[in-house]
């Protein structure tokens, strides 16, 4: 992944959902879909390279076996019989191939609650308390007992004089039924759209913050992530040209178990009285060179604390050179 194109397209998507938004809501949806996006292509690009790198390891592990079980026993059999002491590499810490980010929990982008429902439910609320306010103050003012409305006649009979209290005769003017219908309405209508707005505006501050919050942490994220799939693309081509070394040093060492076979077969198994011939010690030399070698690029571990291992990547410009210099010496 461009790191330069990844910082341009957070900033262009910043840019174009922070200014000359019509409400607070929709900037704080904007940056939530905007996460939602940044996070799923990072997500899915980690993905990418874990597979690729699961291929690789799986590749690795399947040349270092061969190498390991057929290849270096071989040659450590026939060292035995000529009398040359090879020492196995001793790992000095635990192989370890681990490229995972740290965050155990996938990081995910929550949605945005609106507020609308709970703002029509309180909307609605207010709305019945202040018809019943208003009832209740024409029911003061003109007299009437609550207790004494008992049954549904008896409520109906007071609704006139209520509307009419309101529609006028409160001011001492003319009562008018429908009026006082019309003003109980409105106020009822005014204050469930006061607190509904109010309500509104509140959840969107609040979830603006959320948002901005939540685009802020994104960011952060996607660039741990970001990192992360960095070092992955690194182990992904160490472990494709370690592999591809592990093939090489093994051709070569089994020509060198051909000539260690030549040498027995001519010169035979070793003794405390036999001595080869110089040449058929250097061969003996060489092979322990490439042994040694190889074997040292199959034990260190790939990666140290999920990053690529220093040390492996010595061994790997080691092995190189090896095969190099075999080459060089058959060719130049």
């Amino acid at each position: 992944m461009d790191d330069n194109h990844d910082d341009e397209e957070i900033k262009v998507q910043d840019e174009s959902i922070t200014p000359n938004k019509k409400n607070k809501l929709a900037e704080a949806e904007a940056l939530i879909e905007a996460s939602k996006e940044l996070v799923a292509k990072v997500d899915s690009d980690v993905a990418e390279c874990k597979v690729g790198i699961s291929s690789a390891a799986e590749a690795f592990d399947t040349a270092k076996k061969t190498f390991n079980e057929v290849t270096f026993k071989n040659s450590e059999a026939l060292l035995e019989k000529v009398g040359f002491d090879y020492t196995t590499f001793e790992e000095r810490d635990a192989f370890e191939l681990a490229v995972d980010s740290d965050d155990d929990e996938a990081f995910s982008v929550k949605s945005l609650n609106s507020g609308r429902f709970t703002g029509l439910l309180l909307a609605i609320f207010v709305a019945l308390l202040t018809v019943m306010a208003w009832i209740y103050l024409a029911m003061t003012k003109l007299g009437i007992d609550p207790n004494s409305i008992t049954t549904l006649d008896n409520a109906t009979a007071q609704i006139n004089p209520i509307l009419t209290w309101i529609g006028g005769d409160m001011i001492s003017a003319n009562g008018n039924m429908t009026i006082g219908a019309l003003i109980l309405g409105f106020s009822a209508l005014i204050m469930a759209w006061l607190v509904y707005a109010i309500r509104i505006n509140f959840k969107a501050k609040k979830n603006l913050h959320i948002a901005q919050e939540t685009f802020d942490k994104t960011n952060e994220y996607c660039s741990t992530q970001e990192a992360c799939q960095q070092e992955m693309i690194k182990v992904d081509s160490h472990l494709r040209e370690a592999t591809q070394e592990i093939t090489n040093l093994d051709m070569i060492l089994n020509e060198q178990v051909s000539i260690l076979k030549r040498i027995i077969h001519v010169e035979g198994i070793y003794d405390h009285e036999k001595d080869y011939h110089p040449s058929s010690k250097k061969v003996m030399r060489e092979t322990e060179k490439i042994m040694r070698t190889a074997e040292h690029l199959v034990s260190t571990a790939i990666t140290q604390d999920k990053k690529l291992n220093f040390q492996s990547v010595q061994a790997l410009n080691t092995a190189k050179g090896i095969y190099s210099e075999y080459l060089g010496r058959i060719y130049d």
